[in-house]
């Protein structure tokens, strides 16, 4: 069907022509054609203005307006709602992947995986650090290396350098995981900065006559078979009070069942231990005057177990009359001096009962390291070379082997040149008279 030039170049637009691609020639729907020659409802045909814009890739356009400034004001109006609405987006999305956001889903998982020691490490650390931030909150791929560094040099001690530097890297790894979609590019920014040197404090442990003296200190019951039960399992404090009496005593074969989260995943596993006749006599003796048949050890006041005993050890250390073994600094939790801070004693822990018994097995009762380990529950034999306090017989037997081999015989010999031999004068001449 023929159209006349005119007619065509006149009313493309409003009827929807246009140019096919690779085509010089205008092309119009052959319905359209059909029904506009036949002069029927012509009016439907013809377009009215309409509008079209992208915004960050998105294409909007809308179409209806029976004038072109009409369809420009909803175009502009339009626009701006778009660029509000993206606006509003992007700060939801940086308020949920902004350092404060993903630190909180971090500790939450954190409280529920770790002890609560633990768990308070990384509270400070991650709380520390935001308060550093500019503004108190950042993007987690805005953080720099730089940003760790100034957080980590207002931190008094080396110790406390590293100890935090640690957490915040473990956060770091954890977040890039978790968040691999939103940051694909991110960098543990704890990488680029390095640990600092530090000299780790010596463990002191007791004497065998302090722990003697520790058992006598203890009030008989409750208070004596904590520590004897610390001592004869070589058990964690956490480990004894969570024992329970149908799960984890077994009177009958002889063995109890310690549960200890000190695992790479932070789950609780159980191992046995055999009780020996000591033990054996502790536990009895509890089993048959308990007041309820759960928790070994049970806190009559909180009607459940034990959840820890912090006072109880440096109670029993003033009680024996066993000297501090250091000072730290506290706070006043409450009163007229809350918040002031203080000088307080250290006094040995119940850990330092387990570093005690792992150093008598190995030094006092010749017990081998891989028995010893076996007592600890440890996973490696490194980890048990750390409760060895005197050096291994090993050790000990190897330099025995040179001993005596490149000692002078003489008793009384001096290194050359530590005295000058004096020339000797003949009788009768005096040095000094002249000749």
């Amino acid at each position: 069907m023929h159209i006349s030039p005119r007619t065509v170049y006149k009313r493309f637009k409003r009827l929807g022509g246009g140019y096919p691609a690779g085509m010089r020639s205008l092309r119009f729907p052959p319905g359209l054609i059909r029904e506009y020659m036949e002069g029927r409802d012509n009016t439907k045909w013809i377009l009215k203005w309409s509008y079209s814009f992208t915004h960050r890739g998105v294409n909007y356009a809308a179409r209806g307006y029976e004038t072109r400034r009409g369809a420009e004001a909803a175009r502009v109006k339009r626009r701006e709602d778009v660029k509000a609405l993206a606006a509003e987006n992007v700060k939801k999305i940086q308020t949920a992947t902004g350092f404060k956001a993903i630190a909180n889903d971090y500790l939450d998982l954190a409280q529920r995986k770790y002890v609560h020691d633990v768990y308070l490490r990384k509270v400070n650390a991650c709380k520390r650090f935001r308060a550093t931030l500019p503004g108190g909150d950042m993007q987690l791929d805005e953080i720099s290396p730089k940003h760790v560094h100034d957080f980590l040099k207002t931190l008094k001690s080396n110790s406390l350098y590293n100890e935090n530097r640690h957490e915040l890297s473990a956060f770091f790894n954890w977040a890039k995981k978790t968040y691999v979609q939103q940051f694909p590019f991110f960098v543990n920014p704890c990488l680029a900065v390095e640990s600092m040197s530090h000299v780790t404090r010596e463990k002191k442990i007791p004497t065998e006559r302090e722990i003697l003296r520790l058992i006598a200190a203890a009030i008989p019951g409750e208070q004596q078979d904590i520590i004897l039960t610390c001592l004869h399992t070589l058990g964690r404090i956490d480990e004894i009070l969570r024992l329970r009496w149908i799960e984890d005593v077994n009177f009958d074969k002889r063995y109890v069942v310690l549960w200890t989260r000190k695992r790479r995943q932070g789950a609780y596993e159980p191992d046995a231990l055999p009780m020996n006749d000591d033990l054996y006599a502790v536990l009895w003796r509890r089993w048959n005057d308990r007041k309820q048949d759960k928790w070994v050890f049970y806190n009559e006041k909180k009607e459940t177990r034990y959840m820890a005993r912090p006072k109880l050890m440096a109670a029993l250390c003033k009680r024996a009359g066993i000297e501090p073994i250091g000072t730290t600094t506290r706070k006043y939790g409450r009163g007229k001096k809350k918040g002031q801070t203080y000088q307080a004693n250290l006094y040995y822990g119940f850990h330092s009962l387990r570093h005690f018994m792992a150093s008598y097995m190995l030094d006092v009762e010749k017990v081998s390291l891989k028995a010893t380990g076996g007592l600890l529950r440890h996973k490696q034999a490194r980890t048990t070379e750390v409760y060895l306090h005197t050096p291994p017989d090993s050790l000990v037997a190897a330099l025995g082997k040179i001993q005596g081999k490149f000692t002078p015989k003489k008793a009384n010999v001096q290194p050359l040149g530590a005295t000058k031999p004096q020339k000797r004068q003949k009788k009768g001449l005096d040095k000094t008279s002249n000749p």
